[in-house]
């Protein structure tokens, strides 16, 4: 169910005819057009159109979400919250590749595929180093959709998400700047996608801060600035800690370490102790990474992998 869908089926429900929703800035045949998805509306416009309806964007948002589980979504709740295992991904496998031949078109079940793919990659232990060639040329038709995809929207973030583990950092980067500058069509979206586009940032820096750590510092920068006028406070406290991370790994292990426990205090604080929790458990094993490191072991390279969408 698509925005404009949801809209049309509100507008019917509540039985306004287009003409008593028209006015000087929104005429009947342009508010026709874009229930037909034939025409963009821009935010302000759409909000003052659901308040002549009586309806509040919670309201509306609610309404799209219960009506809009897609394909992806309910596919990744199937090894969504739940131990990576062979049998499951093979499961997993096997319910993608029977949905593609019914799904003629539509490219999920593709990038599903070689997301279960990488997976039992990393299951049978056949990836040695990162990044890995086997599986950057797996999920090249993933980086090629979304090079190609001019305006990103949830599905382009989720996708980006999903395989993010299989990209070479370059193209992680790139992607991730991508994804910034091409969601800004969004700037107060009912569908929180500023929320899930800093999703994607932070797994890409969770991953930059190891590989390349002058492209995460550089991504930090641009979270920094993207934040100024968006997301709620915790995404800043986010970005507090990360950059004590990034500190951490760069060398400047004490001052990373006050950094990132101030933003745990302030997530205490604020009344997210789980939150708080995982954020403490990720200070102890960046700070046991360096011991690590001093002590003349290898530290573990393996990625971050974020079925969650």
């Amino acid at each position: 169910m698509t925005i404009e869908k949801t809209f049309y089926r509100l507008r019917k429900n509540k039985k306004i005819t287009l003409t008593a929703l028209s006015d000087q800035n929104a005429s009947a045949s342009f508010i026709g057009k874009f229930e037909k998805g034939q025409t963009n509306m821009s935010v302000s416009r759409f909000f003052k159109l659901l308040e002549k309806m009586h309806v509040s964007q919670a309201e509306f948002e609610f309404l799209l979400l219960e009506n809009n589980e897609n394909y992806l979504s309910k596919r990744i709740k199937l090894i969504d919250n739940q131990a990576i295992t062979k049998e499951l991904i093979q499961d997993f496998y096997k319910t993608i590749k029977k949905d593609q031949t019914e799904k003629c078109g539509d490219n999920t079940p593709e990038f599903l595929l070689i997301l279960a793919n990488g997976l039992l990659l990393l299951l049978n232990q056949e990836v040695k180093e990162w990044p890995s060639n086997e599986l950057y040329v797996l999920a090249k038709p993933v980086q090629d959709y979304l090079l190609g995809v001019e305006t990103w929207g949830i599905y382009e973030l989720q996708i980006f998400t999903l395989t993010s583990f299989m990209l070479p950092a370059d193209i992680l980067y790139l992607l991730t700047k991508l994804a910034i500058k091409r969601v800004q069509l969004y700037e107060h979206s009912l569908l929180n996608i500023q929320t899930q586009l800093m999703h994607v940032v932070w797994t890409s820096f969770s991953t930059l801060v190891y590989e390349q750590p002058a492209s995460a510092y550089k991504l930090l920068n641009i979270a920094e600035n993207y934040l100024v006028n968006h997301i709620d406070v915790t995404e800043k406290i986010t970005l507090m800690f990360n950059k004590g991370w990034y500190d951490i790994e760069t060398g400047n292990i004490t001052k990373g370490v006050r950094q990132s426990n101030i933003a745990i205090d302030i997530y205490n604080s604020l009344g997210y102790k789980e939150k708080a929790n995982s954020l403490r458990t990720q200070l102890e094993h960046h700070i046991k990474r360096q011991e690590d490191k001093k002590q003349g072991h290898k530290p573990d390279g393996s990625r971050v992998i974020s079925i969650y969408i």
